[in-house]
C-alpha cells in the first residue's frame, strides 16, 4: 500500500493519522495465458489493470463507508474469453468504474456494482466479441445522480462496420434519483434490459441496438417512478422493443424501429409494446420508417389522464391496438401498405 505522507508531517502525526484520509494506488499488468489479478482496497483508491492474453480475469474490491473518488480501470485484450468484476461498497460516492475487453474473443463477462452510491459512473466497452454478457448495479437506498454506459459492438458509437457482438446481453439495475442508463449494441441477436425502479424519479434509458443492420435483437426497460423518459431505437428486421412505466406523471416514452444510421432503410416484422400507467404520460412509436416490412405490429396502454399517443407504420399487414382509459387522451394512428388494422379504445 502506498501511503501519501505530507510533508512536514511528525512522527507522533503519522502513528494518530485516522486511515478515514489513507489513499491506496494498485497498478497491475500482466501478458501472458490465463492471467488473474485479485485488489482488495480500502478508503479512497484507485485501481488500474491491464492484461494482455488469453482467459484473463480480474477482481477489484474496494470498500469503506462515506469514501469519495474510488476508481478503477480494467483493460483485458484477448482471443479467449475475459472475466472482470468491480464491487465499489456501500458508501461509495462520485467512483467510476470502467471495464474495457478487446479482441476476438468469445465469451466475454463484466459485472460492476456500485451499491448505494451518489454520482457514481461505470462504463462497460466489449468490442470483436460473440457471446458476451454486461451487467451494472448502482444504487441502493439513496443512488443519485449515477450514470452507466454498455457498449457491446462497434465502440465508435456511429459510424463504422459492424464487427462483432453477435449474440451479447446485458443488464443495468438502478435504483434512486435521477440516474441515467445508456446500453448500445451492434450486430444481430442481442438482448438488453434496463430496470430503473424502487418508485424513483427523473430517470433517463436511452437503447440503441443493430446499427447498421443488425437483425433480431430485443429490448426492455422498465420504469417506475415520475417524470421518467425512455427510449429505444433498432435497425433492421425482427426486432421487439418493450417500454413499461407505472406510478409516473409526466412520464415519455419513444420507440423507432427500421431505421439504420438514420437513414430510414426499413425494417421487416418488428414488434413494439408501450404500456404506461400515470397522468401527463406521452408515448410514440414509428415502425419501418419510409419503406419496406411487414407484420409488423405496435400496442399502446395508457391509463391516466391527459395521455397522448402516436403510431405510425409504414410496411404491410400490419397492426397497431390503442387502449387509452381515463379522461383528457389523445391518439393519433397513421398507416400506409396492405393489410392493415387499427384498433382504438379510449
Amino acid at each position: 500500500m502506498k501511503k501519501t505522507i505530507l510533508a512536514g508531517a511528525s512522527i507522533l502525526a503519522l502513528g494518530l493519522a485516522s486511515p478515514a484520509f489513507a489513499q491506496s494506488t494498485s497498478t497491475v499488468t500482466q501478458n501472458g495465458t490465463g492471467n488473474a489479478a485479485d485488489v482488495t482496497q480500502e478508503n479512497a483508491n484507485t485501481s488500474d489493470i491491464n492484461q494482455v492474453g488469453d482467459n484473463n480475469d480480474a477482481d477489484v474490491t474496494q470498500t469503506g463507508i462515506n469514501t469519495t473518488g474510488n476508481e478503477v480501470d480494467i483493460d483485458q485484450t484477448a482471443t479467449g474469453s475475459n472475466t472482470a468484476n468491480v464491487i465499489q461498497q456501500a458508501g461509495s460516492n462520485g467512483s467510476f468504474a470502467d471495464v474495457i475487453q478487446d479482441g476476438t474473443s468469445d465469451g466475454n463477462t463484466a459485472n460492476i456494482d456500485q451499491a448505494s452510491t451518489q454520482v457514481a459512473s461505470a462504463e462497460v466497452t466489449q468490442t470483436d466479441s460473440l457471446n458476451g454478457f454486461a451487467e451494472v448495479f448502482q444504487g441502493g437506498g439513496n443512488g443519485i445522480g449515477n450514470f452507466t454506459a454498455i457498449v457491446q459492438g462497434d465502440s465508435s458509437l456511429v459510424g463504422g462496420t459492424v464487427s462483432g457482438a453477435t449474440n451479447a446481453s446485458s443488464i443495468v439495475r438502478q435504483e434512486g434519483d435521477n440516474n441515467v442508463a445508456l446500453n448500445i449494441q451492434t450486430g444481430a441477436d442481442q438482448i438488453t434490459l434496463i430496470d430503473q425502479l424502487t418508485a424513483s424519479s427523473g430517470n433517463d434509458a436511452i437503447v440503441s441496438q443493430g446499427a447498421f443492420g443488425g437483425s433480431t435483437n430485443d429490448a426492455f426497460i422498465l420504469q417506475i417512478g415520475d417524470g421518467d423518459s425512455a427510449e429505444i431505437a433498432q435497425s433492421s428486421d425482427g426486432n421487439d422493443a418493450d417500454i413499461g412505466q407505472a406510478n409516473g406523471t409526466g412520464n415519455f416514452a419513444l420507440i423507432d424501429q427500421g431505421f439504420v444510421g438514420g437513414a430510414g432503410v426499413g425494417g421487416d416484422n418488428n414488434t413494439a409494446s408501450i404500456a404506461q400507467d400515470g397522468s401527463g404520460n406521452f408515448s410514440a412509436i414509428s415502425q419501418n420508417e419510409t419503406t419496406a416490412g411487414s407484420g409488423n405490429i405496435a400496442d399502446v396502454l395508457q391509463a391516466g389522464d391527459n395521455n397522448v399517443s402516436f403510431v405510425t407504420q409504414d410496411g404491410s399487414t400490419l397492426s397497431a391496438t390503442v387502449n387509452q382509459l381515463t379522461d383528457g387522451n389523445f391518439s393519433s394512428v397513421t398507416q400506409g401498405g396492405t393489410g392493415n388494422s387499427i384498433t382504438v379504445n379510449q
